[in-house]
C-alpha cells in the first residue's frame, strides 16, 4: 500500500482518508499481512491488543480484532486505553502469541501508529518485522478479507491489569505509612491515567493528578512528549500555588515518563541519562545486587549509568537505539545473568520482571519513592546527581535534531563513510558493519578525549539525531566541552540544531 512502511517500529504516519495516510483500509491491510505470518508460524494463534487515547485509536483497535477474528486467530482486547508495558505483561501472563499497540507514541496529534509485540511481550526485532513486511507488501490488492468471528474477540479481564499492578507494587514495596511527599503527576491526556496513579496511591502516595481525561489533542499539546519542556507548563502553572517538589509527565501510551525537580532557582527538567543513572544507583542501595545481575542500556546513552554499574560490581551492556533490543536481550539473557535495570536517555526505563518493553508505570512509582527518599534526607533528586558526579565525573549529553529530507540524510551519512574527518576524534565505529555483534545500523560514533558523538537517522521522523556526551571533573567545564563539540559536530555534519 502506497507510503505505508512496516518497520522495525512497526507502523507510524499522519492519519488521512487519502492513499499512504493511517486509516481504516491501511490498518485491514496491515492486520491481514500480520494475520498471514499468526498463521504460518509457530506461535500460539492468539493475539493481545491495546490502544492510546489518539484518534481513531479504538476504532482501529477494533478494526485490528475484527481482521485478525476473520482468520481464526484469537484476540485480547482492553476496554479503556491502557499503557504499551500493561500489553506486554499481558502477553506473557496469558501465553499469548502476539500483541498489537495502536499508538503513535509521543509523535504529534495527527500521527497514528501500529505496534507489533512477540509471544514474550518484546517488540518484533529487525528479522520478524522484515517477515511481516514481506507479508504485507506481498499481498493481492483483491484478496478478499472473510467476515469477522465475534466468538473469537474477548475483552482482558481485570484479573490481567490487577496482576500488572500487583508485580510492581511487589517489586518497589507498600511504604510503611502513607506519604505526604507532595508532587504532580500528569497524563498528557493519555494511556497514563488509568494505571500510574492507580500504582502510586497503592504504594502509600497521594498525587496531584492533572490532564487525566482522554483526549486525542492533547489538551491543545502540540507534541505530547516529556521531553519538551512546553508539556509541563500546566503543572509549572499549577506547582506555583502549592508546595508541589516533583513534577511527573508520561506520553500518550505511557511507556515514557519526564521528571522536573525543584531547585531554589525554580523547577528543572532532569534527562534520560540522569534519571537511569540515579535509578540504577538507588535500587542497587535500596533492593541490593544478586551475582549476575545486568544494566542494559544503549549505544547513545550517556557515560554515567555505565561508571556507577561498574562501580556497583554489575554487568553493563550497550546495544542499538530502540528499547525491542533490550527486551530481546532480556528474553535471551544466560541461566548465570539477571536483569537488573534498563534505559535510553530518551526517558525510557524498566525494572523488575513485568513488561519486556519500556514502562513508564513502574519508572514512575521509582522515581516517586526515590524522591521521597532523599527529600526524607534534605535532597532532591538533582542534589543527589550532584553528588554521584563529584564522584564518578559530571556526565553531561545532548541531543540535537535536524529536520532534513531522507536523501539529504543520506548524502550527509555516505559522506561520514567516505571518509570525512572529524576534528580531535580519536576513532570512530560504523554500526552498520555490525560490530560489537550488534546487528548492522545506520550509525557512526566518534570518540574524542573524555567525550563521544554519535550520528544517526531517525527511524521514525524526518530528521537526522546527534547525541554529544561528555565527562569531566568539574560542572563547568563539562557544560563548556559540551558545548564547544556540539557546534563542531554541527557544523562538520553542515546542519543546523532544530
Amino acid at each position: 500500500m502506497d507510503d505505508i512502511i512496516f518497520g522495525t517500529g512497526g507502523v507510524r504516519g499522519i492519519m488521512g482518508d487519502e492513499p499512504g495516510y493511517l486509516n481504516i483500509k491501511t490498518i485491514k491491510h496491515v492486520t491481514h499481512g500480520l494475520a498471514k505470518v499468526i498463521l504460518s508460524s509457530g506461535a500460539p494463534k492468539s493475539v493481545g491488543v491495546a490502544y492510546d487515547t489518539r484518534f481513531d485509536s479504538k476504532e482501529f483497535a477494533n478494526v485490528t480484532c475484527e481482521t485478525l477474528s476473520a482468520f481464526g486467530v484469537e484476540v485480547y482486547c482492553f476496554d479503556i486505553p491502557m499503557p504499551t508495558p500493561v500489553l506486554s505483561h499481558a502477553i506473557q501472563l496469558m501465553n499469548l502469541g502476539w500483541g498489537v499497540c495502536i499508538t503513535a507514541s509521543h509523535n504529534p496529534q495527527e500521527y497514528n501508529g501500529y505496534k507489533v509485540y512477540d509471544c514474550h511481550g518484546v517488540q518484533l526485532t529487525d528479522k520478524m518485522a522484515g517477515t511481516v513486511a514481506d507479508s504485507i507488501n506481498s499481498l493481492d490488492a483483491d484478496e478478499v478479507i472473510p467476515g469477522k468471528q465475534c466468538d473469537l474477540i474477548k475483552n482482558f479481564t481485570s484479573d490481567i491489569t490487577e496482576a500488572y499492578f500487583k508485580q510492581i507494587i511487589d517489586f518497589i514495596g507498600v511504604l510503611d505509612k502513607p506519604s505526604d511527599f507532595p508532587f504532580i503527576y500528569s497524563a498528557l491526556h493519555g494511556a497514563g491515567a488509568n494505571a500510574v496513579p492507580v500504582v502510586l496511591e497503592r504504594l502509600g502516595f497521594s498525587p496531584t493528578c492533572i490532564q487525566q481525561e482522554a483526549d486525542g489533542a492533547f489538551g491543545g499539546i502540540k507534541t505530547p512528549n516529556p521531553e519538551e519542556p512546553v508539556v509541563y507548563d500546566l503543572a509549572l502553572s499549577k506547582a506555583e500555588r502549592d508546595k508541589t517538589k516533583l513534577i511527573l509527565a508520561t506520553d500518550p501510551d505511557c511507556d515514557r515518563v519526564g521528571v522536573m525537580v525543584k531547585t531554589e532557582q525554580g523547577f528543572e527538567l532532569l534527562n534520560g541519562n540522569q534519571i537511569g543513572a540515579l535509578l540504577i544507583e538507588y535500587i542497587a542501595q535500596t533492593k541490593g545486587i544478586k551475582p549476575g545481575s545486568t544494566v542494559i542500556s544503549t549505544i547513545v546513552s550517556g557515560q554515567l549509568g555505565e561508571l556507577i554499574t561498574k562501580d556497583y560490581g554489575l554487568e553493563f551492556v550497550r546495544l542499538l537505539t530502540g528499547f525491542k533490543y533490550i527486551g530481546e536481550h532480556i528474553v535471551n539473557l544466560p541461566k548465570d545473568k539477571q536483569f537488573f535495570f534498563g534505559y535510553e536517555e530518551s526517558y525510557g526505563f524498566l525494572a523488575g520482571d513485568g513488561a519486556k518493553d519500556k514502562d513508564a508505570v513502574i519508572a514512575s512509582a521509582l522515581i516517586v519513592k526515590m524522591a521521597a527518599y532523599y527529600d526524607s534526607q534534605g535532597k532532591t533528586l538533582l542534589d543527589r546527581w550532584y553528588e554521584l558526579s563529584e564522584k564518578y565525573g559530571y556526565c553531561l549529553e545532548i541531543l540535537c535534531s535536524a529536520s532534513v529530507s531522507q536523501d539529504r540524510q543520506n548524502e550527509i551519512m555516505n559522506n561520514l563513510r567516505s571518509g570525512a574527518s572529524i576534528d580531535g576524534a580519536i576513532r570512530s565505529e560504523d554500526y552498520k558493519a555490525a560490530i560489537h555483534g550488534l546487528p548492522p545500523a545506520n550509525v557512526i560514533k566518534y570518540y574524542f578525549k573524555n567525550s563521544v558523538a554519535a550520528v544517526r537517522p531517525s527511524g521514525t521522523e524526518p530528521k537526522l539525531k546527534l547525541y554529544i556526551g561528555v565527562c569531566e571533573k568539574t560542572y563547568e567545564k563539562a557544560k563548556e566541552s559540551l558545548e564547544l563539540l556540539k557546534e563542531k559536530m554541527l557544523i562538520a555534519l553542515g546542519v543546523e540544531n532544530t
